[in-house]
């Protein structure tokens, strides 16, 4: 998403960026329930079928790798926007005296844009790994689900959003085990989500003294 971003900001001609820009939006448009739909009949057998080609034999047709595959095309529009955004309202006076002091363009983007433009670039990534986090239906359909503790990407397994919509389902007391473990998973996706919050604080408040 940051490299589509920098190609789109510095890189592509007026024309090109007309037409993908919009692409890259419609991208963050399309319900997870395509995308999900997408994982299952076309990218979890790809994997399968690679995965054989190369030795691994036991890979599953419902993997953890098809699910992360599908879903890092699913936020690569939201880190793109928000970091094209950024850089866009990077004065160009920073970009000019850059060049002008004999920098390259290249380094100019690493060392002097992609700092100042970092708190926006931050904000992009953070939404898009909340969504990540929370996202449910491309697991439930590319990465079956299956509740096991497994650092195997070609195998299957589920998410914290998963299980915590399992144990709900049904009727249950509300203080079974079931429950009381559903609300420990939520409780645990706050505790991350607020760590996530906190660091990206940290970053912007960091360059945002900086660049001010």
């Amino acid at each position: 998403g940051l490299m589509s971003a920098i190609y789109l900001t510095q890189y592509a001609k007026p024309r090109t960026r007309r037409w993908m820009k919009p692409l890259l939006e419609i991208l963050a448009g399309v319900p997870t329930v395509v995308y999900g739909y997408f994982a299952a009949l076309t990218v979890a057998p790809a994997v399968r079928d690679f995965a054989v080609a190369i030795g691994i034999t036991w890979a599953s047709s419902e993997s953890a790798l098809a699910a992360g595959l599908v879903m890092g095309v699913m936020i690569i529009p939201f880190v793109s926007s928000m970091a094209d955004d950024s850089l866009a309202a990077v004065p160009n006076a920073m970009r000019d005296g850059s060049l002008a002091m004999g920098a390259t363009p290249s380094e100019t983007i690493r060392k002097v844009l992609v700092p100042a433009a970092l708190p926006g670039i931050v904000g992009g990534v953070l939404l898009a790994v909340s969504r990540a986090i929370g996202e449910t239906m491309i697991v439930v359909m590319a990465a079956s689900g299956v509740a096991a503790l497994t650092l195997n990407p070609f195998a299957s397994t589920t998410t914290v959003t998963k299980q915590i919509v399992d144990l709900l389902t049904g009727e249950a007391e509300f203080d079974s085990a079931k429950t009381l473990a559903a609300f420990a998973l939520g409780l645990t996706l706050f505790v991350v989500t607020l760590l996530l919050n906190i660091v990206a604080l940290m970053v912007v408040k960091r360059y945002r003294e900086a660049y001010d």
